[in-house]
């Protein structure tokens, strides 16, 4: 999707703006960079990355819109936790398949094992 159709699906009205943010590589999450009444030296102190400026714009939008975007993301981000949920329970599916091939006891018990559960479940 190109920059203007985002901006119209989203009744967005994007201009530049005077101001310039001044960051440094990642900023911790306890500093704010909008703050200037704190020195760079300071807000930056363990960083040794350059100070950079860069050219900000305001956005005008309706709030509604706002909300479905901030919605969108939090159901991507919610997506992406669960497939990380999933991957991680079919990893320790495969661990644990991998010791019943190589383990004929283990395979043995954990055939037991399922029988006992499809015996509870009846």
């Amino acid at each position: 999707m190109k920059e203007q159709e985002f901006f119209n699906k989203f009744d967005m009205h994007v201009i530049q703006s005077g101001r310039k943010l001044r960051r440094a590589g990642r900023l911790s999450q306890h500093s704010n960079a909008w703050n200037y009444s704190i020195s760079d030296s300071a807000m930056y102190q363990h960083q040794t990355f350059p100070i950079e400026e860069v050219d900000c714009v305001e956005i005008l939008m309706p709030r509604d819109r706002l909300q479905h975007i901030m919605d969108y993301i939090s159901h991507c981000e919610d997506t992406l936790e669960r497939s990380q949920t999933d991957r991680q329970l079919m990893a320790s599916y495969e661990r644990d398949r991998f010791v019943r091939l190589n383990n004929p006891a283990v395979e043995k018990a954990y055939q037991k094992y399922v029988m006992l559960l499809e015996i509870a479940r009846k």
